[in-house]
């Protein structure tokens, strides 16, 4: 596997991850999953937690998801698995914290797919490696 592309990969999903966040974002913290199904294809899911200002006020969700619905994210995330499942480095979590000072980390995950199979526990312990 080219580290090199894998690393683009990651830059696009980052680039696409901000172009949809809201207005005054600080921190995006991006969790999403890819599992190949024989039957359906890819399964997959994606969930966010933003938090805006200066001060770090957590995003209300009440106002619907704080990332925008985006084909083109949705797309670069099956890129980066598509590439990544063919290179032979299959992941099944994505995990990315980014600042706005355009800063990130990613994670990828290799076992288990806790938001596709409905683990909260699981989720909430991935989701918080990058939130404390």
């Amino acid at each position: 596997m080219s580290f090199l592309k894998k690393s683009e990969l990651v830059n696009v999903v980052v680039n696409e991850i901000i172009y949809v966040a809201p207005e005054d974002w600080a921190t995006i913290v991006y969790y999403a999953e890819r599992l190949r199904d024989e039957v359906i294809g890819i399964r997959n899911m994606n969930v966010s937690k933003c938090w805006l200002g200066k001060g770090m006020i957590p995003y209300d969700n009440s106002k619907g998801p704080p990332l925008k619905v985006s084909v083109e994210l949705f797309d670069a995330v099956d890129e980066l698995f598509e590439y990544s499942e063919k290179s032979g480095d299959a992941w099944s979590g994505l995990l990315l914290k980014i600042d706005d000072t355009g800063k990130y980390i990613n994670k990828f995950y290799y076992e288990g797919t806790p938001l596709l199979d409905g683990d909260d526990n699981e989720l909430n312990r991935r989701m918080d490696e990058f939130t404390e």
